[in-house]
């Protein structure tokens, strides 16, 4: 319900822009390749949006290449002018997007082509139906299929069980998201995290 209300009261430029700067100022520091921010459809198609991401980018000096915006499917169909407008300015200093919650709404696999991004992130609804007899899996593995066929990366979300972890390396998912990984933390317990990773990788 928050989202919706941000954008009927015109509040989501503001709180998408202290979101975003937020983020990169805390994760600049980080060991992390890349930071991945939800993006709104109202933001995407402000004709100031590619501005304010270089600015904040270069207020946190933070390489642009570490960025991934996450929009939905439905969100580059609105207004694609201004929206591709903003998306081609941001790509050219090195910022990645990702259609986030793909399968659902006006997903479709024809499409893969023609959008301008980096990720395909699959819906979890798709990843919550394994072992259920409704053809998900073949679904995924479509997906997956015809994304690495047009240089796209995949994420799957809501990765709950290893079951569901073993079968998306299996079926050759990049990355991984959900609760079996992690749960949302705050950013001084995911700095202990990513300490005692690199602790791990580095013994």
């Amino acid at each position: 319900m928050f989202v919706p209300l941000a954008e009927k009261t015109g509040l989501i430029d503001q709180l998408g822009e202290l979101v975003l700067r937020k983020a990169c100022l805390d994760a600049v520091s980080l060991p992390i390749d890349t930071l991945a921010v939800n993006v709104s459809a109202l933001q995407l198609n402000n004709p100031s949006f590619a501005m304010k991401v270089t600015s904040i980018l270069l207020e946190a000096q933070m390489d642009p290449r570490r960025l991934e915006l996450e929009v939905t499917e439905s969100t580059l169909s609105e207004r694609p002018t201004e929206c591709q407008r903003n998306i081609k300015a941001l790509r050219s200093i090195g910022v990645r997007f990702a259609v986030d919650d793909f399968g659902t709404g006006f997903s479709s696999l024809g499409r893969l082509q023609t959008l301008d991004v980096d990720r395909i992130k699959i819906d979890r609804s798709f990843v919550q139906g394994f072992g259920r007899c409704n053809g998900e899996e073949a679904i995924v593995q479509a997906i997956i299929d015809m994304a690495r066929v047009t240089g796209l990366n995949t994420t799957a979300e809501g990765v709950e069980t290893q079951s569901q972890c073993d079968f998306l390396r299996k079926l050759g998912c990049d990355q991984l998201q959900g609760f079996l990984l992690s749960k949302p933390v705050p950013k001084e317990e995911l700095q202990n995290l990513l300490e005692g990773r690199s602790r791990r990788v580095s013994a």
